[in-house]
C-alpha cells in the first residue's frame, strides 16, 4: 500500500513513532522546564530544554527523513541531529542539545524552547496531553485511530504488546 509519496507502512510507522513515543514527553519536558524557570531551578531548567531539544531533533527526523529502525535512546539524538542537518530547524535543536549558554536567563531558555516546540508542531501535528482532564479522551481517541492505522498497514503499535494482546 503507497500514500501520497510514501510507502504507508513506513509513513504510519515513522508518524506514529514521533506523535505517540516522542510526542508526549514534549508535552512533560515542556511542563518541566516552565515550572523550574519560574521556580529559578537553574539546572532543571538546561536538563529540561536538552531534552526538548533531543526530542525534537527526533521528531523531524523521524517525520522528514522516515528512517527505521529508530536506536535505543542514548544514541537517538546523534542520529537525529545528523539527519536533519539540512533541515531549517537544526539549529534551534542543537542550540539546546548542546546546552544553554551560562549567561542566558531562564526565560531565555524557555523561549527558545517554546520557539522550537511550537515550530515542530506542524511537522508532526498536536496530540492532546492525556495528563489533562480536558486532553485525555481526546488523546485515547486519537491513539486508538493510530493504532487502527498500524493495524490496517500491518505494522506494530506503539503501546507494549501486553497491553493490546487481548490476554
Amino acid at each position: 500500500m503507497r500514500s501520497v509519496g510514501d510507502d504507508a507502512r513506513r509513513y504510519a510507522w515513522c508518524r506514529g513513532q514521533a506523535v505517540w513515543i516522542m510526542g508526549p514527553p514534549i508535552a512533560q519536558w515542556a511542563e518541566d522546564v516552565e515550572g523550574a524557570a519560574e521556580a529559578g531551578q537553574d539546572g532543571l531548567v538546561r536538563h529540561g530544554a536538552t531534552a526538548i531539544g533531543q526530542e525534537c531533533a527526533v521528531m523531524i527526523a523521524l517525520v522528514t527523513c522516515k528512517e527505521r529502525p529508530l536506536p535505543v535512546a542514548s544514541l537517538r539524538a546523534a542520529w537525529a541531529l545528523e539527519r536533519i542537518r539540512d533541515h531549517e530547524l537544526w539549529a534551534d535543536c542543537w542550540e539546546l542539545v548542546r546546552g544553554a549558554p551560562n549567561d542566558a536567563s531562564n526565560e531565555e531558555v524557555l523561549a527558545r524552547c517554546r520557539r522550537l516546540v511550537d515550530a515542530v508542531r506542524p511537522l508532526v501535528g498536536d496530540v492532546p496531553d492525556p495528563l489533562t482532564p480536558e486532553g485525555y479522551f481526546p488523546a485515547l481517541a486519537l491513539a486508538r485511530d493510530w493504532l487502527k492505522l498500524l493495524d490496517t498497514v500491518g505494522e506494530e503499535g506503539f503501546l507494549p504488546r501486553e497491553w493490546t494482546d487481548g490476554k
